[in-house]
């Protein structure tokens, strides 16, 4: 676990020319320390226009100056951030200037490991702040959200109470085992505790589904018999000319995969080769990645056509399927049964399709109410582990096995389950986390 106390240095509004930049500083008593380069009275939490010196004496810039004494900082250090004009030379020379007095550049992460250090976080939260400064939609920011201010952290913290709660009742059991008129009394509390947190982490395993769709995005087939307009509806929705359209039927023969974003939410929308029974061997095979999409997605946009007499397809998916009638300008008084009906040539329904894409994607992502999900698979990793510990305990229960044996298949699930708040964490998965992180973070 990191150990170094030197005051450290980063730019943490980036490397690139603007109106501001901010420059971070943390470390122990800082006012003291750059009183030659900062000239200000150093009253905590208020911003006060400073003259910031070089080394020489000379001003290299006048800068608003926040000081954040220590422990009620972001990092538990003293912390003092520079907002100064944001060009090159004066991000530099500020920088070099503060460096001259000892402090040192900051590593990836480091302000954010220090505040994982002084407690001010715990490693949950920590991998949250990496993934809301990354964030680039709204399912990015709802899944950092989640692990910063979330309901994850409390759900932890109520684990471990009732972990350890079951550790001390089996340690009094250990310590007095000829009290044996409340022994069938703790035992079941025990037992009722292992039921809980067991039910806890399984809805917890649960949900990384959802916190993978909010971290990555939804994975959306466009399906259906061959020439309904799946490809067209493809460039449509992006905007751009991503798949071949012609009228001859097949054109598709494999799947085509893209990103596409709407109102701020993430999709991974394939569009694929028309089901149908084929003789073409190059045909057949497109067919069946088809069915393998539609097999492992999180939601199928089912086409058929107007034009069409025959029946609209049916497809075995365990994901969720809007259908959807298209070509609908060609036959306009044609009735539907299906959810949606749109024309990719006038653009018809298109408005409608994209409010229920994001509909969907917003109920896939919705917690339970009080609970919360994991993106993370280093926490799923951890919970299966707890649960499969936690699992072996109630078995042991059930057998009256020995209570160290049972103590001992509840305290690795604990471990487990502290590792994800980074309680028992190896110094190699906390350098693998924080390498991820920018800058002055």
């Amino acid at each position: 676990m990191f150990t170094d106390n030197q005051p450290i240095v980063a730019v943490a509004s980036g490397n690139i020319d603007a109106a501001i930049a901010v420059i971070r500083i943390s470390g122990n008593q800082l006012s003291s320390l750059l009183n030659p380069t900062i000239q200000c009275s150093w009253v905590a939490r208020q911003a006060q226009l400073a003259k910031i010196y070089d080394k020489d004496g000379n001003v290299i810039d006048r800068a608003i100056v926040i000081f954040f004494p220590a422990p009620s900082s972001y990092t538990g250090q003293d912390v003092v951030e520079i907002h100064c004009h944001g060009g090159g030379f004066i991000r530099r020379t500020i920088v070099a200037t503060v460096q001259r007095l000892g402090v040192r550049l900051a590593e990836a992460g480091e302000f954010t490991k220090r505040a994982l250090v002084n407690g001010k976080l715990d490693l949950a939260q920590a991998e949250g702040v990496g993934q809301l400064v990354a964030a680039q939609t709204r399912g990015q920011w709802q899944a950092a959200h989640n692990l910063m201010f979330g309901n994850l952290h409390r759900q932890i913290d109520d684990l471990r109470a009732q972990l350890l709660q079951a550790l001390s009742l089996l340690n009094a059991l250990i310590d007095f085992p000829d009290e044996r008129e409340t022994q069938v009394e703790q035992r079941d509390v025990i037992v009722n505790s292992l039921k809980a947190t067991t039910e806890i982490i399984a809805r917890l395993i649960a949900s990384y589904q959802q916190g993978q769709i909010a971290q990555n995005g939804l994975r959306l087939v466009l399906s259906g018999a061959p020439n309904v307009g799946k490809s067209s509806l493809l460039n449509l929705l992006l905007g751009k000319e991503r798949a071949i359209v012609a009228q001859q039927a097949g054109t598709t023969r494999d799947y085509l995969e893209d990103t596409l974003l709407l109102d701020g939410r993430l999709f991974k929308i394939v569009d694929t080769a028309g089901i149908r029974a084929t003789d073409d061997a190059i045909e057949q095979q497109g067919v069946a990645r088809s069915k393998t999409m539609i097999a492992n997605c999180d939601l199928v946009c089912l086409l058929s056509s107007a034009t069409d007499q025959t029946p609209s397809l049916n497809i075995a998916s365990k994901a969720k399927v809007i259908t959807v009638l298209n070509k609908i300008d060609l036959c306009p008084e044609k009735t539907s049964t299906c959810d949606l009906v749109i024309s990719c040539k006038t653009g018809a329904g298109i408005d409608n399709l994209r409010q229920r894409l994001c509909a969907e994607f917003d109920n896939s992502v919705q917690p339970l109410a009080d609970e919360s999900f994991i993106s993370c698979q280093r926490h799923l990793v951890a919970l299966e582990k707890a649960l499969q510990h936690l699992q072996e305990a109630q078995t042991e229960l059930a057998n009256d096995s020995y209570e160290e044996c049972i103590a001992a298949s509840i305290q690795r699930g604990l471990n487990d389950i502290e590792e994800i708040i980074g309680k028992v964490t190896a110094d190699e998965v906390l350098g693998e986390i924080f390498a991820k992180f920018c800058i002055g973070k």
